[in-house]
């Protein structure tokens, strides 16, 4: 009498609920238990890739086990910094075997000083299905408090032109409006859900109001009351 087997699309169903609370332990041992398990297993495994600095872990094994390529759909990037995203060629290897899966994005920028320009990473436009995006950026103690005109987080944001979603996590850097945005190129992209949980960067929200006509959600998580910080509409 033959074993009975669940159709593969349920066995994928189950095991998506195990990728959605992170049970990265269950998901292994799914992996190890019978043959059908391995592809939805390692879909929950290698949906989320996780890169700092210069480990070359996840290149190595992107490159010993081109299929799992495939599974990545959310790049996150911890502490990030302009210097890594220009000169490091284990990251432009990664993003090149990652461009044509990636569709979400996840920015932890610390600065531990002043850099000029913000969010100054060309290189990441190599990931050109990017549908969402999610931004944290430290400020720099010490420094001045307020800028005036910064258009970097525009420029950075229209290097993606799928992009649907945006979250500000915390972007307490206070960048300012300036009377002339003449020189800042409007968004590329249409936006379905803004989320902002801590944003002082004026220019940019109030820059991303062109892009929001076709919006779905917009979620105000958390609110610091400044009076020089305001979204002008």
């Amino acid at each position: 009498m033959p074993f009975p087997q669940l159709p593969p699309e349920l066995l994928w169903a189950i095991l998506s609920h195990l990728a959605a609370e992170d049970d990265y332990l269950s998901l292994c041992a799914c992996a190890l238990t019978c043959r059908a398990l391995v592809s939805p297993a390692q879909a929950g495994i290698f949906r989320t890739i996780s890169l700092h600095s210069e480990d070359p872990i996840w290149l190595a094994k992107l490159e010993s086990l081109p299929h799992i390529r495939a599974f990545a759909k959310r790049l996150y990037l911890r502490e990030i910094d302009n210097r890594w995203t220009r000169c490091s060629e284990v990251l432009h290897r990664t993003l090149d075997l990652l461009s044509p899966y990636i569709v979400s994005l996840d920015i932890f920028h610390r600065r531990c000083r002043q850099v000029k320009p913000r969010f100054d990473f060309p290189s990441l436009s190599r990931l050109k299905f990017i549908e969402e995006i999610s931004l944290k950026e430290d400020d720099v103690k010490g420094q001045p408090g307020v800028i005036h005109g910064n258009n970097a987080l525009p420029t950075f944001l229209n290097q993606f032109p799928n992009l649907r979603a945006i979250t500000f996590d915390e972007c307490w850097v206070r960048n300012q409006i300036i009377d002339s945005k003449s020189d800042i190129t409007a968004p590329v992209f249409r936006l379905e859900r803004l989320e902002v949980r801590c944003c002082l960067d004026t220019l940019a929200l109030d820059w991303l109001i062109p892009a929001l006509s076709s919006l779905q959600r917009l979620h105000f998580s958390c609110w610091i009351f400044d009076p020089a910080v305001r979204w002008r509409t």
